[in-house]
């Protein structure tokens, strides 16, 4: 490594410098329920909707298998319908998240991606996305395995 020198610094190759995350867009909005703008606690008349009823479709695989992964994703179906009502919930009566990852040798989903997403609001894919990263799935037949599954959500009745 070294300095660039002056006429490096100022060439149009080199990329922009990192930019600052922008602000949310309802920044400096009040709350659309009127709470308070500080963060306080919400109104305890405010109440967050049901969570969601979670059906995990029959997963795909590629480069070997990975036993019994749609069982473990069933086990916690209700932490993930939790994660998704505390986090907007269903823009609809419906919804599907289809999601993708890899499982190595250590039996942990890894690089958890949002491959497709309907009727689920943006946080929602974040909380479980987050949810599912490093949990464990199960050990793989082939080091790595790539796993495809669908998560079926609709409101309760």
């Amino acid at each position: 490594m070294r300095c660039l020198e002056p006429g490096e610094a100022d060439a149009g190759w080199l990329p922009p410098p990192p930019q600052p995350e922008p602000p949310p867009d309802d920044a400096g909005a009040p709350p659309p329920d009127g709470g308070p703008i500080d963060g306080g606690a919400p109104d305890a008349s405010v109440v967050s909707a049901p969570p969601p009823l979670v059906e995990v479709k029959e997963p795909e695989f590629m480069n070997g298998d990975v036993p019994n992964v749609a069982k473990r994703l069933e086990k916690v179906s209700s932490d993930l319908a939790k994660c998704v009502a505390d986090n907007g919930g269903l823009s609809g009566a419906t919804g599907t998240v289809k999601l993708q990852f890899l499982v190595r040798v250590r039996g942990r989903a890894e690089g958890v991606e949002i491959l497709d997403a309907r009727g689920v609001t943006p946080d929602a894919q974040r909380c479980i996305r987050q949810f599912l990263k490093n949990r464990p799935i199960g050990t793989p037949s082939a080091d790595p395995v790539g796993v495809t599954v669908t998560l079926s959500l609709r409101a309760p009745k």
